[in-house]
């Protein structure tokens, strides 16, 4: 019975540690007609996929004005990729066209 309640408890422990990352995650601003298709938060690296009809450009500036200036910025054919370091972790956006939607993929893991 021991064995099982310290189990248990090492359990809770890394759970609270894993959740204890993802509240950056939480905290990561989404345009107002973004519509969620995935949320994986409950460990890292922690994504967020959803679709928005807002233009590349104007996504590109939510981000930047909500995170400050990106670290790194990649084009890679129609996809704009951008890199933030904010309270000790990596945030990445990655911005795709895709049937006249924005296609985007955020992603929060540690440094």
């Amino acid at each position: 019975m021991r064995s099982w309640i310290v189990t248990l408890g090492l359990l809770l422990s890394v759970s609270a540690g894993q959740l204890a990352a993802a509240p950056a995650f939480q905290e990561i601003p989404l345009p107002n007609d973004a519509q969620e298709m995935a949320r994986l938060e409950t460990k890292m690296p922690a994504v967020l996929h959803y679709f928005s009809q807002q233009t590349q450009q104007d996504l590109l500036l939510f981000y930047i004005t909500a995170l400050g200036e990106p670290n790194q910025q990649k084009t890679l054919a129609t996809q704009k990729q951008l890199y933030f370091f904010r309270e000790q972790q990596q945030i990445r956006v990655v911005i795709a066209e895709r049937n006249g939607w924005r296609e985007v993929s955020v992603m929060v893991q540690g440094r």
